[in-house]
């Protein structure tokens, strides 16, 4: 009766189902291509500084809180997330946040995993090496992965989009099946190993591997862990209360853990951290979205470097509807042409996290659950619910298919 409107593949998120760049016959490369792929999305637009400045401090009037609320539960009990957490700002209107578990006994986790979400995380640390002087875009990584395939042509800006042609560790089966912590240099030598799919620049293919080299880049340069890195740059210049990013040594009890639709699909990336620079950011809803505003308002990196990040949008899996950036994503509507989001998306078996920011409702969205089912179309349901929309009876698709 009232279907959410998409969803998006999963193939976007941290652990695809589809593999869609395995490296059978790895190429062996001159220099860097020249893009040969699907017609790129036109820049985004950032929202004016006067939208977005400082975060709301005060709560939604009470009708629209318990409105979020009940919408929240429809999404809870259609999706059957054992645990879901979500918050929604905007700025000069008001803020609003509420985590549920499907027990009632149960006690809420406080911290849930955003996977893929997090390589926006990444990409502002790069960044801002960048603006220190310390990288540039063009960058070769030979200076720190010497023996890599095409290391002398692949640049920091290729890792950053997507481009560089190597091979997403994640994409091994013999990798997903397996269970227990992998270190940063085990997934790139896996990654090694199938050799790489295409010339730097000349496709686009989504790599977790090349996030997981920007983490240890960041690492080489600051000379601290990714996960001090993190703190320190990041957390502790926001004032983030409750995010870090998760390493071996990481207490996980606090943590929502997944519960995938295929037991046997069940990875340790939560306790671990294994995905690193790919995505092992832990935190609330709330800091989330305090992330995001505070990206596109400039508190992390020049708006200049901020515009960029959106500047060139490679078409993601589906080619019409998401396109990726540097270290972000933004997702045309179909059924809503005035309206794009800006943000990241992520999961992998049993997780699912959205970050987004709305430019119709200027709003900033955070939603993420502990099963396989859809943060994307959670996210439309409390946008729906922001613009006073009432609340789906039936045809609420939950589950991604």
């Amino acid at each position: 009766m009232d279907r959410v409107f998409f969803i998006r593949p999963l193939c976007t998120l941290l652990f695809p189902l589809s593999l869609l760049a395995a490296s059978d016959h790895p190429v062996t490369c001159t220099g860097a291509q020249s893009y040969r792929g699907p017609a790129r999305h036109a820049p985004a637009t950032l929202p004016p500084a006067s939208e977005i400045t400082s975060f709301p401090s005060e709560k939604f009037p009470p009708e629209l809180e318990q409105n979020l609320t009940a919408a929240l539960a429809l999404a809870q009990t259609k999706i059957q997330a054992p645990a879901i957490t979500a918050a929604v700002a905007v700025p000069g209107r008001g803020f609003w946040t509420a985590t549920r578990t499907l027990d009632p006994q149960a006690v809420p986790p406080p911290l849930f995993y955003w996977a893929s979400a997090g390589k926006t995380f990444t990409a502002v640390l790069i960044l801002q090496l960048i603006e220190e002087g310390k990288l540039t875009l063009t960058t070769p990584i030979v200076r720190w992965f010497p023996d890599y395939p095409n290391a002398k042509f692949i640049t920091i800006d290729h890792l950053l989009t997507h481009t560089s042609g190597i091979f997403s560790f994640n994409q091994d089966l013999k990798h997903r099946r397996q269970s227990g912590a992998e270190t940063p240099a085990s997934l790139i030598a896996l990654a090694q190993k199938h050799g790489n799919s295409f010339c730097p620049g000349e496709y686009w293919s989504y790599s977790n591997t090349g996030y997981v080299m920007l983490g240890l880049i960041v690492e080489q340069i600051d000379g601290c862990s990714y996960a001090d890195a993190i703190t320190a740059r990041i957390v502790r210049r926001l004032g983030l209360q409750q995010t870090k990013a998760l390493s071996s040594i990481t207490d996980h009890a606090d943590i929502a853990q997944p519960h995938p639709s295929n037991p046997s699909e069940a990875r340790v990336e939560i306790s671990s951290g294994t995905p690193f620079g790919a995505g092992c950011i832990v935190a609330t809803a709330e800091d989330m979205v305090r992330f995001w505003q505070s990206l596109l308002a400039g508190k992390l990196l020049a708006h200049t470097t901020v515009e960029g990040m959106f500047g060139t949008l490679y078409p993601m899996f589906d080619q019409l509807i998401t396109f990726y950036g540097r270290g972000v994503m933004i997702t045309d509507l179909p059924d809503k042409p005035g309206d794009i989001w800006l943000g990241h998306s992520g999961g992998t078996p049993g997780i699912k996290a959205e970050v987004i920011y709305s430019r119709e409702t200027h709003a900033f969205v955070a939603v993420a659950l502990n099963n396989d089912g859809s943060a994307q179309s959670t996210v439309n349901l409390l946008l729906k619910t922001l613009r006073g929309e009432p609340l789906p009876q039936l045809g609420f698709t939950g589950a991604t298919p």
